[in-house]
C-alpha cells in the first residue's frame, strides 16, 4: 500500500517466499490524486522494488489511476515496474506516454472500476482507453476487484464494445497484449499464447 511504506520489506519477503507456489509478483496500490510515490532514496518501497528485481520477481504498480502522470514516471524509472495498473493519467505527459509507447510498457485497464472510483469521465466515450486503442498501446481489459465491485470481466468487455467500438479484432490483440506481458514463464507464456494463436485463426506474430 502506498501509504504503508512499513509494509513492503514484508510484502517483498513474502514474495520470495511463495513465489513458487502461486505468488507471481509483488504490486503497489496508488496513493491520493494529489501525491506522487515520494519513493526517495530510503524509501521502504524503493527498497522492497530493488530487492524484488535483484530476485527476478515481477513487478506491477498501480499508477495514474487517481494520480498524475509523474506517479507513472516514478513507477517505471524509479521502482522499475514492468506493467502499470490503469495509468490513464499518463496521457497528460505526452513525452512520458510517447516513450511509454515506444518501449511497449503495459497498461492494466479496467473501464468499470474507473467509472465506480470517478477515475476517469463517466462519460465512457471519452475513455482514456479509447486513446490507447488509437495509439495501438499495449494494454489489456480486466476487472477490477471483483468481490467488492460484484463485477466480471464480461461486464468490461460489454463497455468498451458497447461505448467505445471495440471490435472483434480488437479483442483478439488485447487478448494477445496480455498473455505477452504476463508474468509467466516463457515456456508456458508462449504455449498459452500458440492457444491463442490458434483459437483466434491468427498467424504468430502479427
Amino acid at each position: 500500500m502506498h501509504h504503508m511504506p512499513s509494509w513492503s520489506p514484508e510484502v517483498v519477503e513474502l514474495c520470495k517466499k511463495y513465489r513458487n507456489d502461486s505468488v507471481v509478483a509483488i504490486d503497489l496500490a496508488e496513493g491520493q490524486p494529489s501525491e506522487t510515490l515520494k519513493v526517495e532514496n530510503d524509501s521502504e518501497h524503493k527498497k522492497a522494488y530493488e530487492e524484488a528485481e535483484r530476485c527476478g520477481i515481477h513487478r506491477t504498480v498501480h499508477a495514474g489511476e487517481v494520480g498524475p502522470a509523474a506517479m507513472v514516471k516514478e513507477a517505471v524509472y524509479v521502482l522499475k515496474a514492468e506493467r502499470i495498473g490503469h495509468g490513464y493519467h499518463v496521457l497528460e505527459d505526452p513525452e512520458l506516454y510517447k516513450e511509454l509507447l515506444r518501449t511497449k510498457m503495459h497498461f492494466e485497464v479496467y473501464p468499470w472500476s474507473s467509472y465506480l472510483t470517478g477515475a476517469c469521465s463517466p462519460d465512457f466515450t471519452k475513455h482514456p482507453v479509447i486513446q490507447f486503442k488509437k495509439d495501438h498501446a499495449n494494454y489489456s481489459l480486466n476487472t477490477d476487484d471483483p468481490v467488492i465491485f460484484y463485477s466480471t470481466i464480461d461486464k468490461d468487455y460489454g463497455i468498451v464494445k458497447e461505448y467505445m467500438d471495440f471490435t472483434k479484432e480488437e479483442f483478439k490483440r488485447v487478448n494477445i497484449n496480455a498473455a505477452q506481458s504476463s508474468f509467466l514463464p516463457e515456456k508456458e507464456k508462449q504455449e498459452l499464447l500458440n492457444k491463442l494463436y490458434e483459437a483466434y485463426g491468427m498467424v504468430p506474430n502479427t
